[in-house]
Parts: structure tokens; sequence; C-alpha cells
């Protein structure tokens, strides 16, 4: 075997680390589904189950921090989701080219990779398109409530 050929990488490495890449991007996916689902499901049986004779007041700061703490989790998980698909680009691109560097390396966050040309970071992630309505639109609707409650009205 000549050097050229023991310095090139087979097909079938470079699928295995691109699939490597793909589960992690499909598992932050699939972590950022849950939080809504948990989300939505916590704040509308929170509404349902409450009893009459509690006081509203604390079901809607019970509610915006049930609401905040998962938009801030759900953004996380955004945002590591973004780096691995920068990730997953940055690796096509240089495994073409035949650069062997940090082969199978599966940390977003490897500043020797130069992965930060798009500035990624969490409060970016958090009012992307994705997640400001969701989580916005609840906790804006629950602003109101108490505005309107604080001035008189329900």
């Amino acid at each position: 075997m000549d050097q050229k050929n023991k310095n090139c990488l087979s097909i079938e490495e470079i699928h295995k680390e691109m699939d490597l890449i793909q589960t992690c991007i499909n598992r932050m996916t699939k972590n950022s589904f849950s939080c809504k689902s948990w989300n939505l499901t916590l704040v509308a049986g929170t509404f349902a189950l409450v009893p009459e004779n509690i006081n509203k007041w604390y079901i809607c700061v019970v509610i915006l921090c049930i609401d905040l703490c998962f938009w801030l989790i759900d953004s996380f998980f955004l945002l590591q989701e973004q780096m691995y698909r920068d990730k997953y680009e940055w690796v096509i691109k240089q495994r073409l080219e035949g650069n062997k560097n940090y082969l199978y390396d599966l940390n977003p966050y490897n500043k020797k990779m130069n992965l930060e040309d798009k500035k990624r970071n969490q409060i970016k992630a958090a009012f992307s398109p994705t997640l400001l309505p969701m989580y916005g639109g609840i906790a804006l609707l629950i602003v109101i409530f108490i505005i309107i409650k604080l001035n008189g009205g329900l």
C-alpha cells in the first residue's frame, strides 16, 4: 500500500463519522421536542387541575416559571443541534479535502476546529423562530393576564 492510499479515508470511515454526528443531531432534536411536549403538558395540567380556591397569582407565577425553565432548556438543546450541524458541514468539507484531524471528535465546542464563524449563542437560540412563538407566546399571555388582573379586570 503506498503512502497516498494510507492517508486517505475510506468512504465507510467518512460515513461512520457522519452517522455519529447525525445521531447527536437527532438526539438534540428529540430532546427539544420533549421539552415542548412537557411544557405544554405541565402548563395545561396546571390550568386544568388547579382547585378553584387557589390564588390565581400563584398559578400565574408557577406557569411563568415552568415556561421560562423549559424555554432555557430547549434553547440549550437547539444551540447544541445548531453546533452539531456546523460540525457536520465542517467534517464533510475537511474529509473531502483529505484532512484527518479530529477524526471521530464529537465535541461541538472544539475551538481548534474554528466552528465559531456563525457566532451562535443561547440567547439567539432562545429567540429563534422555532422557540419564540411557543415559549414567548405562553409568557406573553401570562404577562397580559397579570396586567389585566392588576388593573382590576377578570
